[in-house]
């Protein structure tokens, strides 16, 4: 299922200060499609979903993917109309670019990694 994706993105809610539990349980089942993966983060809630990145960066590193440092924070607050209709700040674009730009380097020095794993099967 993951293979596909060189560069996987996740958005992550806030949920009692950490990520949901369903995505919890999902990464862990899927854990060795996540190996040598990089993942950029989207957060989101009342103050940016920090919290739950911080949460999901520390589980991404059992699961051997390298997280880039750059992420997106996204508040209800003031990118959402009404907490519902996204309507993003346009400041996030040069983070947004960075984060895209990171991950997209780190994706291609995995490269090999994955490779080398896929072949050891």
């Amino acid at each position: 299922m993951l293979d596909q994706f060189a560069q996987p993105s996740r958005h992550v809610r806030l949920y009692n200060r950490s990520i949901p539990g369903a995505l919890k349980n999902a990464m862990d089942y899927l854990y060795r499609e996540w190996n040598n993966k990089a993942a950029g983060l989207v957060g989101y809630g009342a103050g940016g979903g920090h919290y739950a990145t911080a949460a999901l960066r520390a589980i991404l590193s059992e699961l051997k993917v390298a997280h880039v440092r750059s992420e997106l924070s996204l508040s209800l607050n003031t990118d959402f109309e009404d907490f519902s209709i996204f309507r993003p700040n346009p400041d996030h674009e040069e983070t947004l670019n960075r984060m895209l730009d990171e991950l997209i380097a780190w994706s291609g020095a995995l490269r090999g990694l994955r490779e080398a794993s896929a072949q050891t099967g």
